[in-house]
């Protein structure tokens, strides 16, 4: 009798265990096809969900934003949309001919851990010990790579700055030495055929996030699609009169150390940080080449953002989630 009860608990036993090892299996198997699932298609690449699951993970590491599941939930689209920006620069540069080497790539993490304090070969091993796929951090960094060499041979390559141009802006300065000169940090968000009323969002919970202690830089560098995003935004020394009408408004009304937007313009949202400005006449004045250089930015930062926005109106872009 004893045996027959002690054969029937293991029988049970087993059962049970087998079972919870089964549901574990499932549930193991139903995530790792869940994250296979097929995100988005942009022109001929799959975005998968793993890859929006890995971008995520990134974004909360670099800039400090708390994961919860909640945000999560604000910020899967706005980086599903920049990993299908990032699909487009790719396409186009490999329409181009242009690659990527695996030493630039590793120039550029490189340049990542210098920028950020970090031990040389460092980088990949924080993120492997935070759960963060390396693999984002390196797409990420191929394409940004890749799009500043199509930048530089459409657009860059083609401009040029005359010195009329050169003295006219100089003389500008010169006739009005209380013109205030800006440093200023932007997050861009443009305005296209699917994404008018997610760009307002968009910009909305980037601002909310920085003001609960977020990094602007970071973000802009997971986030802003303006050819300043892999410098964290940076727009250099701006001189009053130089950005948009609306831009020049909402600068007006800050102060050092404070962010403002959205703030709309034709194209697009933008985020700004304002970290300092004074008197041109109260600092030592810009050299010529600063001049130059200045004019020539603000001219490719123009092309380049038209120049992406009319790939991404002529993409094939499918999106499944």
């Amino acid at each position: 009798m004893l045996g027959a009860v002690k054969s029937a608990w293991l029988a049970a036993s087993l059962t049970a265990g087998l079972m919870a090892v089964t549901a574990a299996e499932s549930a193991v198997t139903a995530q790792s096809a869940d994250a296979a699932r097929i995100a988005a298609v942009a022109n001929n690449r799959a975005i998968t969900v793993l890859d929006v699951q890995s971008r995520l993970g990134l974004v909360f590491m670099s800039a400090g934003i708390p994961d919860t599941a909640d945000t999560r939930k604000k910020l899967r689209s706005q980086i599903l949309n920049q990993l299908i920006v990032e699909s487009i620069q790719l396409h186009e540069a490999k329409r181009l001919g242009i690659s990527v080497s695996d030493r630039e790539i590793a120039q550029a993490l490189a340049d990542i851990e210098k920028r950020n304090g970090m031990p040389s070969g460092q980088l990949l091993k924080i993120l492997g010990r935070r759960n963060v796929n390396p693999i984002a951090i390196v797409d990420q960094v191929k394409a940004s790579i890749a799009w500043t060499k199509v930048v530089r041979r459409l657009i860059a390559s083609r401009i040029r700055i005359s010195e009329p141009e050169v003295d006219d802006a100089i003389a500008q300065l010169d006739s009005n030495k209380d013109r205030l000169v800006y440093r200023i940090l932007e997050i861009y968000i443009p305005l296209d055929r699917d994404s008018g009323g997610s760009a307002l969002r968009t910009t909305r919970r980037l601002i909310a996030q920085i003001r609960r202690g977020a990094n602007f830089g970071s973000l802009a560098r997971q986030f802003s699609q303006a050819s300043t995003a892999s410098e964290g935004g940076d727009m250099g020394f701006v001189f009053e009169g130089q950005l948009a009408p609306e831009l020049e408004a909402a600068i007006e009304r800050v102060k050092p150390g404070q962010v403002i937007g959205p703030v709309r313009t034709a194209s697009g949202y933008y985020l700004l940080a304002l970290v300092s400005k004074r008197p041109y006449g109260a600092g030592k004045p810009p050299t010529r080449k600063e001049v130059r250089d200045s004019l020539f930015d603000r001219k490719v930062g123009v092309r380049a953002r038209q120049y992406l926005l009319d790939l991404r109106r002529a993409a094939f872009i499918d999106i499944r989630i």
